[in-house]
């Protein structure tokens, strides 16, 4: 009799969830702006962005999954579990190598300085539901506020940058003060693991996940 892979509870660090819908929702939100002012067209480009890489050696890899999967299993089983901290290397090596964030890869870009998180975000239109605007990129770049209040994610921009020029100020009102997770929040399965965690912060260079005890 074949053996049955059990299966696996909800997981707030798989690609089809938190990062995924995340770059989603931020880009889904800038586009929402600009689509209502009829100006798409002048802040997309035909060509995707080219989004830097980062190497990290095998021994760091191994170490990185080995560390990810076990702070994922120790929430999922309820067990005492140290905070998980990734630098923004460490995150992008997990969007460029892990088949979870293969939906991520060559799409998104994260750096962090000290506690703000930063993104570089280049996907095609159609891909976020803008059938319309099929063969053109949104190319953007950012930096944002995240955390975790009342098991809810919050991700506010702090500013926005649409082929290299700043977003225009009367659009930026918009967004500013927005909760661009809001949507993500109306996932109950994502929702079913973020009450697992008791904070998710951008802290001294890191990206800090902190499971309730």
């Amino acid at each position: 009799m074949a053996d049955v892979q059990p299966k696996r509870g909800p997981n707030p660090f798989k690609g089809k969830t938190l990062l995924v819908l995340l770059a989603v929702v931020v880009v889904s939100a800038i586009l929402g702006v600009l689509y209502a002012k009829s100006v798409v067209n002048r802040l997309t480009d035909t060509q995707p962005m080219t989004l830097p890489t980062v190497h990290l050696s095998e021994i760091h890899m191994f170490q990185l999954h080995d560390r990810v999967d076990t702070f994922r299993d120790d929430v999922k089983d309820g067990d005492p579990t140290k905070p998980l901290a990734l630098s923004a290397d460490e995150l992008n090596a997990l969007i460029e190598t892990d088949p979870d964030f293969a939906a991520l890869k060559n799409h998104l870009f994260v750096t962090i300085n000290g506690n703000e998180l930063g993104a570089q975000i280049s996907i095609r239109a159609e891909d976020i539901g803008l059938v319309r605007l099929r063969g053109r990129y949104v190319n953007a770049t950012g930096a944002f506020d995240v955390g975790l209040t009342n098991s809810e994610l919050n991700v506010m921009a702090e500013s926005l940058f649409v082929k290299g020029k700043p977003l225009p100020t009367h659009f930026m009102r918009q967004i500013l003060g927005r909760n661009l997770a809001e949507k993500l929040n109306q996932d109950p399965r994502l929702v079913s693991g973020l009450r697992k965690l008791k904070s998710i912060e951008v802290k001294d260079g890191k990206l800090v996940v902190t499971a309730r005890k």
